[in-house]
């Protein structure tokens, strides 16, 4: 076996490196894996953009570091583990065993701070770390990111047995899925005066790259009434209407009063019940606000880094609406395992072979980080 690993850097904003990194030694609780494949996250892209503070103005704000193997998107096979971690690891404590293929949550928390103990399904922790972003690979243990033909799962990640029959590039996608079970969190709200996330509810979408994407499928498969994708790629717009989308609106070639009478008319004049941020700049949050009916539930997910300021009317898109305003920079643990049950049960009625739209080598790590940006992109993956 193999004493150095093979990896794809980012060094610094920008800049890719492919690197020969040492091989670690197993901790307690940590696993091994051989990558079968790893998709390039926004997140990523906002690092490669310099975009790196996470969790800003909280407990646990933090910088992304570089240089670092990124990837957090997993899909593994176990190569090395302790004996006596056997049944300790896995998320339902499953036995896990050399040669199973697992996927994991990439936030490692401390399990001793307030957020951890007192708030069960969503990483608050105030010492959070996170796969792919926050070690560094001139440290032991190197390569905590999927970048790479071998990657280290740290002790306390939270990690997964894949079924069997599940295909690798289905599996690559659970990670995502779950970051669009914010939807899930709106429901929670429906049982009060109209608000949340109801049965035939209108549900509008702001940017439909990947993340995005999920939502559309999440909205459909939970109820959604009409679905309205909202982006600036034609080609986009159109995979959206492929995943479910009902209606589209093209920001290339509309003004912004144009799209905000476009959704009052497809909704009496009310505006959408839910509205979804998932383009990643502050700049489209008024006039998602606008598009949103009065005690309407926004959803801000898109930026999960620090990516500036935007001026808002707070009497007007906020207090008068009575709006329900969810944040959201994790996602909860508790659902990989429906979520993977999910994509297998509709892996023949929704088109999730669609999804990844770029595969690329290790060695090609800086060309697929580009590709990521491309109109045309929706997940590209990296494989060994």
């Amino acid at each position: 076996m193999a004493r150095e690993i093979k990896a794809a850097v980012m060094t610094a904003p920008g800049k890719m490196e492919v690197q020969r990194l040492p091989w670690p030694d197993l901790e307690r609780g940590a696993v091994l894996l051989q990558m079968e494949m790893s998709g390039i996250c926004g997140t990523d892209k906002h690092a490669y953009r310099g975009e790196a503070t996470l969790y800003a103005g909280t407990e646990a704000e933090q910088q992304i570091v570089y240089p670092t193997v990124h990837g957090h998107e997993n899909v593994g096979t176990i190569v090395e583990m302790l004996p006596d971690d056997e049944r300790r690891i896995e998320y339902h404590r499953e036995p896990l065993r050399v040669g199973d293929r697992v996927t994991m949550c990439p936030n490692v928390i401390c399990q001793e701070c307030w957020y951890c103990r007192h708030i069960l399904a969503y990483p608050f922790c105030a010492n959070n770390t996170t796969i792919g972003l926050s070690y560094p690979s001139t440290e032991h243990p190197y390569v905590v990111g999927g970048f790479a033909e071998y990657m280290y799962v740290p002790p306390k990640a939270w990690v997964y047995k894949i079924p069997e029959e599940m295909p690798t590039r289905l599996a690559v996608l659970t990670e995502l899925f779950v970051v669009a079970g914010t939807l899930d969190r709106a429901k929670e709200f429906s049982r009060l005066e109209a608000r949340g996330f109801n049965f035939g509810d209108t549900v509008l979408i702001q940017g439909v790259g990947a993340v995005g994407m999920m939502f559309v499928i999440r909205a459909r498969l939970l109820g959604a009434g009409n679905i309205i994708a909202v982006d600036a790629s034609p080609w986009k717009l159109q995979m959206a209407r492929e995943f479910g989308a009902d209606y589209t609106i093209d920001t290339s070639s509309t003004t912004q009063a144009e799209r905000i009478a476009y959704v009052k008319d497809l909704t009496e004049g009310r505006g959408a019940d839910v509205v979804v941020e998932c383009v990643g700049i502050p700049d489209v949050l008024p006039e998602g606000l606008e598009m949103l009916r009065r005690g309407g539930t926004y959803i801000e997910t898109g930026n999960f880094v620090e990516t500036g300021t935007v001026v808002i009317d707070v009497h007007r898109h906020i207090a008068a609406k009575n709006v329900l305003l969810i944040g959201n920079t994790n996602h909860a643990h508790t659902l990989y395992e429906s979520a993977m049950k999910m994509m297998m049960k509709t892996k023949d009625s929704i088109p999730w072979d669609r999804f990844i739209t770029g595969v690329h080598k290790v060695d090609d790590a800086a060309a697929a980080m580009k590709a990521s940006f491309r109109p045309e992109s929706l997940k590209e993956v990296i494989v060994p």
